[in-house]
């Protein structure tokens, strides 16, 4: 009898991981459904930007280069612009299936994307709305990691402090700014396309605001530092301050919920962060420098 009950036992568990499985495969079938008009949208705009880039590439003529990147810019836009609403239909979809990985999973994906940047305290909401067993799963947990860097990293938070040497051998701490100056990290990579095309911008905002108590340290990704260095000196930026991350000293780029590059953030003589930006276009440019200009040109 006893052989029978334990029988029965071990049958109903699997059974039930059994439901469970078949349970989250119909809802990615769902969710495959659900994604199928934004994925239209998003299909159709990486072909027109496939078009542009490649007229882009032959283009000869100064003017019409800029026109088509400009016209790629608009393309981008409109495309995190679609994802930014799948997004949102994956918030609901989410609070729909509280007991399942898949929907987890879902909103997971992007928790540290540009899509999911201003979305902190939906996600919050949508992570405590599943069930314990979900939350408490190793995907779970691992949601629960992403949100607390992503709380403290989020415009409006206190700037984790760090204390790392610069490219110089100097100990550098954020805290040594408080009070002093406005400091922009701009996280990037000597390999990074995008980080380099945006440092002639960035040198410009260096020039004209420094003196009105503008700083900037810039933090590398690198792997190799005598490739960073060679970049520095390249691009002529050694004014600012430059901290390389090695693999011991990485934890900047995990309190700083930092995933892909270009992203920069910028900090308030309080230490409060007032400005986030992931990844590049001209949008993030005009609104890191309208940012700029309402504090130093203000009066």
């Amino acid at each position: 009898m006893k052989i029978l009950k334990s029988s029965f036992i071990v049958l109903f568990v699997l059974l039930s991981n059994f439901t469970h499985a078949q349970s989250d495969e119909e809802i990615e079938k769902m969710i495959v459904e659900l994604h199928k008009p934004t994925k239209k949208i998003r299909d159709s705009i990486i072909k027109l930007q496939k078009e542009v880039n490649s007229k882009i590439e032959i283009e000869q003529d100064s003017i019409i280069k800029e026109q088509l990147k400009l016209r790629y810019d608009t393309l981008e836009n409109a495309n995190d612009e679609n994802a930014i609403e799948e997004l949102k239909l994956d918030f609901v979809f989410a609070k729909k299936h509280l007991n399942s990985l898949a929907a987890l999973q879902l909103v997971r994906m992007n928790v540290n994307r540009f899509i999911g940047m201003n979305f902190y305290d939906t996600y919050e909401e949508v992570f405590q709305n599943f069930t314990p067993e979900i939350r408490n799963s190793e995907k779970g947990r691992q949601m629960a990691e992403n949100l607390q860097y992503f709380k403290q990293s989020k415009v409006g938070s206190a700037a984790p402090n760090f204390t790392l040497q610069d490219s110089n051998g100097k100990v550098i701490s954020l805290d040594e700014f408080k009070g002093k100056q406005y400091v922009l990290i701009d996280f990037w990579a000597s390999w990074c396309g995008p980080c380099r095309e945006e440092l002639p911008y960035i040198k410009e905002l260096y020039k004209k605001y420094h003196q009105q108590g503008f700083e900037i340290i810039s933090v590398a990704k690198d792997d190799k530092p005598d490739l960073w260095k060679k970049a520095i000196a390249k691009e002529k930026i050694e004014n600012w301050r430059h901290i390389f991350t090695s693999e011991d000293n990485r934890t900047i780029i995990k309190d700083y919920f930092v995933n892909g590059i270009p992203h920069k953030i910028l900090i308030d003589k309080n230490g409060v962060i007032i400005g986030k930006w992931k990844g590049s276009g001209e949008n993030n440019k005009h609104d890191l420098q309208q940012l700029l200009k309402s504090i130093f040109e203000a009066k």
